[in-house]
């Protein structure tokens, strides 16, 4: 049972366990190489053992560099957590599962407020262009963390029948600056660096209930 104050879930856990999934295929895609690149050499195919060694280290280079994607990702939700450190909420939780969505909101903050957090790891200024791409310290944050963060808020209100509204926030961890609120298509979005994201949760109105907050954490899968 849910009590006030409750954390469910743990930061980064969800792309930690895809950076270990992704580090052990690649494992078993250079043992599956090598096995089968020694049966074709036995064979007496040695130019088909090669083409298969090459595309074995491909695929695991391939691999690896998403293995540090995700690694990545964990640092940020673990720098998103810290920032979090002390907040005054009902629930608060990492990689909620919602339902009937694929996939998970990084973080989701409930009573009084209630806001659907995207966590993205960069540092510098913030820069959002036309297309609704954001630029960090020079590099464009890969998908369209704006629009994310809003269909995670989206999906919180609907997946847990919340009766408030549920504000969009993207914590992009070293975010130089102050936060700043952008509109995305008629749609308010919070950006912030995670140093900054506890004060803008508190600024967020309120008006779910104890009890609402609760609830609606008690429908999370």
């Amino acid at each position: 049972m849910l009590t006030r104050r409750s954390t469910i879930g743990h930061p980064g856990a969800g792309p930690r366990h895809l950076a270990r999934r992704r580090r052990l295929l690649a494992a078993l895609v250079v043992v599956a190489g090598v096995g089968l690149a020694a049966l074709l050499l036995v064979a007496g195919l040695p130019a088909a053992g090669l083409v298969v060694v090459v595309a074995g280290l491909a695929g695991r280079a391939w691999l690896m560099r998403a293995a540090g994607r995700a690694a990545a990702g964990a640092h940020a939700e673990d720098r998103a957590a810290g920032g979090l450190a002390r907040l005054r909420a009902d629930v608060v939780v990492y990689n909620a599962r919602l339902p009937g969505r694929y996939g998970d909101v990084d973080v989701v903050v409930l009573g009084p407020m209630a806001a659907a957090v995207e966590v993205k790891l960069g540092a510098g200024r913030v820069r959002v262009r036309r297309d609704g791409t954001v630029r960090v310290g020079g590099r464009t944050l890969p998908g369209r963390p704006l629009h994310q963060a809003l269909a995670g808020a989206a999906a919180v209100r609907r997946g847990l029948r919340i009766a408030v509204e549920v504000d969009a926030v993207l914590c992009v961890t070293e975010m130089r600056g102050r936060p700043r609120l952008i509109d995305v298509d008629g749609w308010p979005v919070w950006v912030t660096s995670a140093r900054h994201l506890r004060r803008v949760i508190r600024r967020l109105p309120g008006g779910l209930g104890r009890e609402e907050a609760l609830a609606a954490a008690d429908g999370l899968d």
